[in-house]
């Protein structure tokens, strides 16, 4: 146990380092999150103005059925674009990952332009996120058994898609091909995944804790608003870093798994025993 704690920890530390020397794979979720925002306010806005959001969060009045139709159509509408943008940048940010391991610069024109390349898988894999949305969110809504269905059903899915982006980079595949590879490959890496993911989370509560600090300090002295200023954006910052070095640790973690090249300063010997059968 101690050994695969060392090992996932070694992972978590190098992706890390990716990042650390090269600063730009950062670029990507900014990116996605600047694009994401443009997606809700594309939504979000129009609704406003025509009060439609009103009619859909007025409970006391029963809505018709066209009502009910534009509602849920509205919120495929918005998971899918939601999913597509955040697919297309995570899918720029492995392949620019993947090529430094290579031996490549990876930059950020590499990504963008290898994700345009796998629009259509990246477009398959946003309809089919977008529908299990729906309907994780339809169960969630009916009661308390349905939410607690939803969450284990959302749990086991973002298991079983762990690694689907690194298969849509590497591999190209469609959405159901890629969801079934990637719960194949996670057979073999669970204990090593779940472990790096612990440990990128310690990293990321380490960043954090400093800057929560400070934020309770100024809110004890009475000044929210320098604690809004100062705290958000380093929080921000420091949730982007940890998103970046989350599918950076991805890209190394099924790059191994699957024999693909990893850079020399990698010891694979060291490492083989974290993807023993179990």
């Amino acid at each position: 146990m101690f050994e695969s704690w060392s090992r996932s920890w070694e992972f978590a530390k190098l992706s890390y380092q990716t990042l650390l020397e090269n600063k730009h794979l950062i670029l990507f979720p900014i990116i996605s999150t600047l694009a994401a925002i443009l997606v809700i306010a594309s939504f979000a806005l129009p609704l406003w103005q025509t009060g439609q959001i009103e009619v859909w969060m007025n409970d006391s009045q029963p809505q018709s059925e066209s009502q009910e139709v534009l509602m849920y159509v509205t919120m495929f509408l918005f998971y899918f674009c939601n999913y597509f943008v955040i697919t297309f940048f995570n899918t720029a940010l492995v392949a620019s990952v993947m090529n430094i391991m290579e031996g490549g610069p990876g930059k950020l024109s590499f990504g963008l332009s290898f994700a345009t390349k796998r629009i259509h898988s990246i477009f398959g894999w946003a309809v089919v996120s977008a529908v299990v949305g729906m309907i994780l969110r339809a169960l969630e809504k009916n009661n308390k058994i349905g939410a607690i269905i939803s969450s284990i059903i959302g749990t086991a899915w973002t298991a079983l898609s762990f690694f689907v982006v690194p298969i849509l980079v590497a591999e190209g595949l469609g959405p159901i091909a890629a969801i079934k590879r990637s719960g194949g490959i996670l057979k073999n890496t669970w204990g090593t995944a779940l472990i790096g993911n612990f440990s990128l989370g310690g990293i990321s509560f380490l960043l954090m804790l400093p800057i929560l600090l400070v934020g309770g300090l100024l809110l004890y002295l009475n000044q929210p608003l320098v604690a809004i200023g100062i705290c958000v954006p380093l929080l921000i910052l420091v949730s982007v870093i940890a998103s970046t070095a989350d599918y950076i640790f991805k890209a190394y973690l099924y790059s191994y798994a699957t024999g693909r090249a990893l850079p020399d300063e990698v010891d694979t010997a060291a490492m083989s025993q974290a993807f023993r059968q179990r």
